[in-house]
């Protein structure tokens, strides 16, 4: 891939699923949801408080993310992207990823022979307080921008969804839709929507943040259809 400056020869993704999303935007009850589905997702980080459930992330996999957004494709990151690529195509069955970083997406779907993705968001008032609730002042990545990142890898991917975590909460039949979509028919009664630690949140929004939402809620409507 001379295109990329690198010489390390990247493997091709046999058939990826991921779910990508902002930090605290629900990936994680994604996740869980299509694991119910037959999906397995490797992780190496254990459940705690905030996710009682698990995480569903690998750490070297979410460092790999921002090497790809800073350094794009180099013989370091490929090598590094070949090890996840490796440890997705030999899973029995389908094997996931999720990414919170969502420009790092794209460089996967370079290398896709087959890819699906469930795309998740949040009310970013929500999202900001449950990142403040965890002490997580600030993320490498503005809420905006990385939900641009996501609208840019939808239109670019074209068995992908993008689903509301109101949405999933709500066991909304247009979610069912989506997943079905997809291949995969997930089990709500995984879904515990007492769970939810901020709801209605009045943390203040700048006006960017106010319209990505009522976009992205207008993309979940069509989506899924």
């Amino acid at each position: 891939m001379s295109e990329v400056g690198t010489d390390v020869a990247p493997l091709v993704l046999k058939n990826g699923v991921f779910v990508a999303g902002h930090p605290r935007s629900g990936t994680s009850l994604a996740c869980q949801l299509m694991e119910s589905a037959g999906v397995s997702f490797p992780s190496d980080l254990s459940a705690d408080e905030y996710n009682l459930d698990g995480y569903f992330e690998l750490s070297y996999a979410k460092e790999l993310e921002k090497k790809l957004i800073e350094k794009a494709m180099t013989d370091e990151t490929v090598a590094e992207m070949n090890r996840v690529i490796r440890l997705l195509n030999e899973g029995n069955g389908l094997t996931g990823l999720k990414i919170v970083h969502i420009p790092a997406l794209l460089f996967y779907r370079h290398v896709s022979k087959n890819i699906r993705t469930v795309f998740v968001f949040r009310n970013p008032a929500d999202v900001k307080a449950s990142m403040l609730r965890r002490g997580i002042s600030q993320f490498k990545l503005d809420w905006v921008y990385n939900n641009n990142a996501l609208i840019a890898a939808y239109e670019n991917i074209s068995k992908s969804i993008v689903i509301s975590y109101e949405s999933l909460l709500a066991k909304s039949p247009l979610v069912a839709a989506g997943f079905k979509k997809l291949g995969l028919k997930v089990d709500f009664s995984k879904i515990h929507a007492e769970r939810q630690s901020q709801r209605n949140s009045q943390v203040l929004l700048t006006s960017d943040e106010v319209n990505m939402y009522r976009l992205l809620k207008k993309i979940e409507k069509t989506s899924c259809r």
